[in-house]
């Protein structure tokens, strides 16, 4: 009884983790591409690509991704809104 139980619990775990995984990651390619889109700014597919590449973890803030700066110079974004953007992606 004792292995069914455990083995239950792995299945659940597995189960679950992907969607704990991804779920953080959507949410701030989405807060990227807000930002984008609220400051004038058309959010299509070219935006998010460029939001999908998340921050960088640099302890206690975090950094934008250079390349999700470059993604959204290419498509004309102002510095002064990729950055913040990068920063919550």
């Amino acid at each position: 009884m004792k292995h069914m139980v455990a083995a239950a619990g792995v299945v659940i775990a597995a189960g679950t983790l992907p969607i704990l995984a991804a779920s953080p990651a959507s949410a701030t390619q989405s807060a990227c591409t807000n930002y984008v889109a609220t400051h004038g700014y058309f959010a299509g597919p070219k935006v998010k690509a460029a939001c999908a590449h998340g921050a960088i973890d640099a302890g206690v803030t975090k950094a934008p991704n250079p390349a999700c700066i470059v993604g959204l110079a290419k498509l004309d974004v102002a510095n002064s809104v990729s950055v913040p953007a990068c920063k919550r992606a």
